[in-house]
């Protein structure tokens, strides 16, 4: 990993433990929140299940909104220690505003680099990481969050799979869950605004299409 990418796993991590330490309640709160008052341990096993959690504390850290200013806990986090350094910081404005949305692999070249489609908001990003693209083939959709980090484009570690065969029925779902937020809360909302304010969306999609499966 390049500088600023284990610079940034180091935060994180720092801000978990913040989080963990600190805003106890707001995790349990968070965590009922995301999983739709649900428990994942009844309908998702193994891989499924450890990437949930994985997929939670990211969207902990980068979305949530933790209080009735609507901060998120990197700035929280940011705001309370004051010890830390200028190059902590500026990583810290760089990723705050990230926002995870929704990918189809384009292409795949023969040294496994990977080229990714937004299917939300336009772009094609190039991914060169090894060990989080392994597998992945042309036509796989998944969302993630993409970090640029050491100047390439980088996943934060969250990613929700979908079938390839599910393309439409994702869309379906996010293009209805932003029509009633411009309705409900923000006429005005871009897709780029909505995608921030709830990045949960991919967990409830992801989480409804394994239940309705289940059921059937």
């Amino acid at each position: 990993m390049g500088k600023e990418e284990t610079l940034k796993a180091k935060l994180v991590q720092s801000v978990i433990n913040y989080v963990r330490a600190s805003h106890e309640a707001a995790i349990d709160k968070a965590y009922e929140y995301f999983w739709d008052e649900k428990d994942p341990e009844e309908f998702l096993k193994g891989t499924a299940l450890a990437l949930g959690f994985i997929n939670f504390e990211d969207w902990l850290v980068f979305d949530y909104k933790a209080n009735e200013a609507k901060e998120i806990f990197l700035d929280i986090y940011a705001a309370c220690n004051k010890e830390l350094k200028d190059d902590e910081l500026a990583l810290l404005n760089k990723i705050r505003c990230s926002l995870i949305s929704l990918y189809e692999v384009a292409s795949v070249s023969r040294d496994k680099k990977i080229t990714l489609k937004d299917l939300l908001l336009g772009g094609e990003f190039v991914l060169r990481e090894k060990a989080m693209t392994r597998g992945l083939k042309k036509g796989d959709i998944f969302a993630t969050r993409l970090l640029t980090l050491d100047g390439k484009s980088v996943m934060s570690g969250c990613v929700y799979p979908y079938k390839a065969g599910d393309k439409q029925l994702v869309l379906g779902y996010i293009e209805r869950m932003f029509k009633r937020y411009k309705k409900n809360e923000n006429p005005e909302g871009s897709m780029e605004i909505f995608l921030k304010d709830y990045g949960d969306t991919f967990n409830m999609v992801w989480m409804n299409i394994i239940l309705n499966q289940t059921e059937t």
